[in-house]
């Protein structure tokens, strides 16, 4: 797990606890800095997630398998393809999940 800015300090973010977040070092890297991106069902730019403010059941929900997460909003279609959550080495690895019990959460 990597800490998160969710605001990047770029775009005026901080360093305090409330501005922080532990993410998947790989859907880190896909945000870098960015705080909003394309809804590829509207085309509309919307802000990304935000896990200290949004609900994520709000957003997202998991496939019938439970190996993708699906956006059900605005938000969460522009934040699954932003951070790339449903990506060729993630899938396979909650497949793997899957199969143990480990996945989906349960929360």
């Amino acid at each position: 797990m990597a800490v998160e800015h969710i605001f990047p300090l770029k775009h005026d973010g901080s360093n305090e606890e409330e501005n922080l977040w532990l993410a998947c070092g790989w859907c880190n890297s896909y945000k870098s800095s960015q705080i909003n991106a394309i809804d590829p069902l509207t085309s509309q730019k919307v802000q990304l997630f935000n896990p200290r403010k949004q609900i994520w059941t709000a957003h997202f929900k998991w496939s019938d398998d439970g190996t993708e997460i699906i956006g059900i909003t605005a938000c969460g279609r522009a934040t699954v393809e932003a951070l790339q959550l449903n990506n060729a080495f993630i899938v396979p690895a909650r497949r793997r999940w899957v199969s143990a019990g480990w996945h989906p959460p349960k929360d």
